[in-house]
């Protein structure tokens, strides 16, 4: 038992590191590119925090999102090990509204994509995406199938990441 409550704080490290890798990633180039998609998941909470507290950069600010995005991923997988298999309800009524509104952004950032990033950036965004969402309700539908701790881990994992990274891509003129 003590050896998977160890597991069980590995995997969430573990996690918590690629989440935050993946909200570094996204703004990890000086332009919106194909890997460093300036998710406005990350962006504007940064730019809001960096001009409300006063932080001496940017740069500041969204070391600290990114930190406040890890911490958020330990906070909301901690209740996973209890339930075990089970997608706890907070995740399937978040992950459905985050895609439908994904989905508008991209929709209606498509004519400022093309114009700012171009065809093939704002194509690769849009298959980005649709990976992720296929990815998600695969590992959803599994799930529901075999109800294994992994599994759900697995779903949260890449629905974070999705997030952070490429969920909400910028797609238009910069500002």
């Amino acid at each position: 038992m003590e050896s998977l409550k160890k597991i069980n704080y590995i995997y969430t490290a573990l996690g918590a590191l690629i989440v935050g890798g993946a909200a570094y990633m996204t703004l990890y180039d000086r332009i919106p590119s194909i890997h460093a998609p300036f998710s406005i998941s990350v962006l504007f909470p940064a730019i809001l925090l960096a001009s409300v507290i006063k932080l001496p950069s940017l740069s500041s600010a969204i070391f600290l999102i990114i930190s406040i995005y890890a911490v958020i991923f330990i906070f909301w997988t901690r209740k996973l090990y209890v339930n075990e298999g089970k997608i706890p309800l907070r995740s399937l009524i978040f992950f459905p509204i985050m895609v439908l509104l994904s989905i508008w952004s991209l929709v209606g950032n498509w004519e400022y994509g093309l114009e700012y990033q171009g065809k093939m950036h704002t194509l690769a965004m849009y298959r980005l995406n649709l990976l992720f969402w296929i990815i998600m309700i695969f590992l959803f539908l599994i799930n529901r199938k075999k109800r294994k701790l992994l599994l759900n881990f697995l779903f949260h994992l890449v629905f974070f990441v999705w997030f952070v990274w490429i969920a909400f891509p910028w797609l238009g003129e910069l500002l």
